[in-house]
């Protein structure tokens, strides 16, 4: 898989190149972890019960000089990381940035309840240990919907033009990487992914119009998930996680119908 999403990446770039839509490029996909292969990861990606993908908008780079990235990387180190890059991974090792709590808390979350356990957000803060644990051995994927890095913050105008131009190559890239659980960090990458599948393949949760559930041959396939995005700042604090929880909860309540 690892070879397919990179002969796609080269595609993507060779294209944003022709649109004018600069000259570097975000890898990404499911993350990559200190002492275990690839080939190790991906079988257990595969494997699992639960494949979550969390689909976000671009890769905030500091400055105006940009650069390519692999995000794949922000949790393993490399033969080439400067002491900066380590640094950088250690504090996302240990969830020491905010970005990175709320994804391994919601990666807790997802993947820990069930009908019997709610994992409410004030229980998840006191296992931050598991959590830390678990963040850095289960796989899970992270995947820009705009390849070209970008600043602070991306206008509703551009986003859109980036699913529109590319939307297929996204679409591409979902399909290789599977996910079962998909968190659309914003209304727009949403719609995007909703729309992508047949209509008569969707259903929806009563009083819960942030969750697709999507059905082939009778059985559950995917849950798609509107969620805010992990860096906004200014809400409650558990207002990522339980933004996602909600729904799922209310999802397992009726996941046998």
């Amino acid at each position: 898989m690892t070879k397919e999403l990179n002969i796609l990446f080269e595609e993507w770039k060779e294209r944003m190149k022709r649109n004018g839509d600069g000259d570097f490029f975000t890898k990404d996909g499911i993350l990559r972890q200190n002492n275990r292969s690839d080939e190790q990861i991906e079988q257990e990606w595969f494997s699992s019960s639960k494949r979550i993908l969390f689909l976000l908008k671009d890769q905030h780079q500091e400055g105006e000089n940009k650069w390519d990235e692999d995000i794949r990387d922000w949790l393993k180190d490399i033969g080439n990381d400067d002491g900066k890059a380590l640094e950088q991974k250690r504090k996302n090792r240990n969830l020491e940035i905010i970005f990175t709590k709320r994804l391994a808390y919601l990666l807790w979350g997802l993947s820990k309840a069930d009908k019997n356990c709610d994992w409410w957000y004030d229980e998840v803060t006191q296992h931050i240990e598991e959590v830390k644990a678990f963040f850095n051995t289960q796989p899970f994927a992270l995947v820009e919907c705009k390849k070209m890095p970008g600043g602070g913050s991306l206008d509703d105008k551009i986003l859109k033009r980036h699913l529109s131009s590319y939307g297929d190559l996204l679409k591409k890239e979902l399909d290789l990487l599977k996910p079962n659980i998909i968190i659309c960090t914003s209304e727009l990458i949403y719609d995007f992914v909703v729309s992508s599948y047949s209509k008569d393949s969707i259903q929806k949760l009563e009083r819960h119009n942030s969750l697709r559930i999507i059905r082939h041959d009778n059985h559950i396939e995917t849950l798609i998930f509107c969620s805010y995005h992990p860096s906004v700042f200014g809400k409650k604090k558990d207002f990522f996680y339980e933004g996602v929880m909600d729904h799922y909860r209310a999802f397992l309540k009726v996941a046998d119908l």
